[in-house]
């Protein structure tokens, strides 16, 4: 995980709540609120050395591993907009910046190059925390797990086949949210169904991800993109495939990887989403 203290040059890429799929950004609200209410944690009597502002539950499942828990505290902050946003006010603040980081993830920070001057800020190093702990070793590891059986090319075929649905977050990123369009309501994804979307684990077409992500309740977005505006937008932003751990979304990716390995052997049946989900933070 990288510490994101480069100078910020483009406009911040910030689109996912941590629980749920949704890609609406949520609005960062009184983030100096939120900086004296942990004020008020590091001043407790029984206060902790350090506390780490985080997105949601599910880093705070992936990270407590990794941090002393009699030394830490973790501060959840429903979205990423928000980490950043109180991380910049604790950077400069002369108690706080000794004793408070914040780690939120990259979401598309890195395909757009977007790094930021947030001395107490990291980021993941691929597009979040799901996509990042997915190394081949991990797949391996859950492979015998489910299936017991080698997939070499399980992360991979699961990130192809998720292509066009990362496409149009991208879209809800860069078109909506950071474009000329920043005025109007964003594309809601929280009804995706990625087992419907994709129940032959093979790649999805453009029209057919359109068509699904409008019936999960975006008939009324007027920023929604028709076909010709998403094909002229996936042909001005390519996408090489070394670059998909940077371009999908981990909970997107955790339903793929799901959806393969039930189409493989009835076995893996027994492991949902939550239980891969676990497996993928254990192997790590």
């Amino acid at each position: 995980m990288e510490n994101s203290v480069l100078q910020e040059s483009e406009p911040l890429s910030c689109v996912e709540d941590n629980k749920s799929l949704g890609n609406t950004v949520l609005e960062a609200t009184d983030p100096p609120s939120i900086v004296e209410t942990i004020r008020g944690i590091i001043q407790h009597p029984n206060h902790k050395d350090v506390v780490i502002v985080i997105e949601g539950e599910d880093d705070k499942k992936a990270l407590k591993k990794f941090f002393n828990v009699q030394a830490v505290e973790f501060y959840c902050t429903g979205n990423c907009l928000k980490v950043k946003n109180i991380m910049q006010i604790v950077s400069t603040d002369k108690q706080l910046k000794y004793c408070v980081i914040g780690i939120k993830d990259a979401d598309f920070d890195h395909i757009n190059k977007i790094s930021h001057n947030i001395a107490n800020l990291m980021i993941t190093d691929a597009h979040d925390m799901e996509t990042m702990m997915l190394t081949s070793k991990v797949c391996e590891c859950i492979c015998w797990e489910t299936i017991k059986e080698e997939y070499p090319t399980l992360s991979f075929d699961a990130m192809t086949s998720l292509k066009n649905l990362s496409y149009l977050r991208y879209y809800n990123d860069k078109m909506i949210f950071s474009g000329e369009d920043s005025n109007k309501d964003g594309i809601s994804f929280k009804k995706t169904k990625i087992c419907e979307l994709i129940p032959n684990n093979q790649p999805v077409s453009v029209e057919d991800v359109l068509k699904h992500v409008k019936e999960k309740g975006n008939y009324n977005k007027t920023s929604f993109p028709d076909l010709n505006t998403m094909n002229q937008f996936i042909q001005e932003n390519p996408i090489n495939d070394g670059d998909l751990v940077l371009f999908t979304n981990g909970h997107d990716l955790v339903s793929a990887i799901c959806n393969i390995l039930h189409s493989k052997a009835n076995k893996a049946k027994d492991y949902g989403k939550i239980a891969i989900a676990a497996l993928i933070r254990a192997y790590f």
